[in-house]
């Protein structure tokens, strides 16, 4: 898997297909396999020149101790972008990741052509959200992780999740290994190493993009919100508030979506695809 370095950091990236460009971002305490696991990248290249990258601390990237703030990550996009020598890209962000991708839009608006959000939360839209911090999945993550005598917080704290899971004794990890089966063994392998840097809080911070400056974004922007999802308020305001967005609900999804409803969240992203890059002739080519 190739490599660079931007603002100090290596980045683990991969690319397939040739078209428009489309970068693909994962979320926080995920890495760039999840796109490959769902399809997603194969579904997409045919039409598209398909980026993925691991996040800063995440996957194989480097794990600097700070720098996690939604505006650290966009700027690691915008070094990505500019070393790969992509064209104006469309973002597809998963919950974080689709933090970082409006942050980006709002940073480095010539490299980003269109933003396509799943089931993101804001920091700074947090007074839209009434129900907060209380989603089922981190319900159900609470739950398993009292299995094996870990005690996570009522409502979502990653820096608690992470100080939990380097304090477990290997043989509590193997009994969470065993719960979770072969791919959320990755994922939870991931979770120590954070607790000794600052993402937990960072991913939390408003970081500039407050309510003002997301409805100042010009690029188009689709918000793929789940079914079940806990920041529907969300994507209601992102709706009404900004100049040109798209908002559709992905049956039988609950923040998961392209491992939820694998069939119905690829069907979406490649329909807004083609409206953004094709009706609207919002992407271009670069070779």
């Amino acid at each position: 898997m190739p490599d660079l370095t931007v603002n100090g950091v290596r980045l683990f990236y991969q690319q397939a297909g040739g078209g428009p460009d489309v970068v693909l971002v994962h979320a926080v305490t995920s890495n760039q396999a999840v796109w490959a696991f769902s399809g997603l990248v194969d579904a997409l290249a045919a039409d598209f020149r398909v980026t993925t990258y691991d996040l800063r601390g995440h996957g194989a990237s480097d794990r600097p101790p700070a720098g996690y703030t939604s505006a650290d990550m966009a700027e690691d996009f915008r070094g990505l972008h500019t070393a790969l020598g992509l064209g104006p890209a469309v973002l597809v962000g998963h919950s974080f990741g689709g933090v970082t991708a409006l942050h980006a839009a709002v940073l480095a608006p010539e490299a980003v052509a269109g933003v396509i959000l799943s089931d993101s939360f804001f920091p700074g839209l947090r007074a839209e959200e009434p129900n907060f911090g209380k989603m089922a999945l981190w319900s159900d993550l609470r739950e398993t992780f009292g299995k094996v005598g870990a005690e996570l917080s009522e409502t979502v704290d990653f820096g608690r999740l992470f100080r939990a899971a380097a304090d477990l004794p290997p043989e509590k990890m193997k009994e969470l290994e065993a719960i979770y089966g072969a791919f959320g063994k990755g994922w939870l392998r991931q979770l120590a190493p954070l607790a000794e840097t600052t993402c937990g809080g960072d991913v939390m911070a408003v970081a500039g993009l407050t309510a003002e400056v997301i409805a100042s974004v010009r690029q188009p922007v689709v918000a793929l919100y789940d079914e079940f999802s806990p920041f529907l308020a969300t994507s209601r305001w992102l709706a009404a508030n900004l100049p040109d967005c798209t908002a559709e609900v992905v049956p039988a999804a609950r923040h998961l979506a392209m491992l939820d409803n694998t069939a119905g969240f690829t069907d979406a992203v490649r329909r807004h695809l083609a409206a953004l890059c094709t009706g609207r002739n919002a992407c271009t080519t670069r070779t």
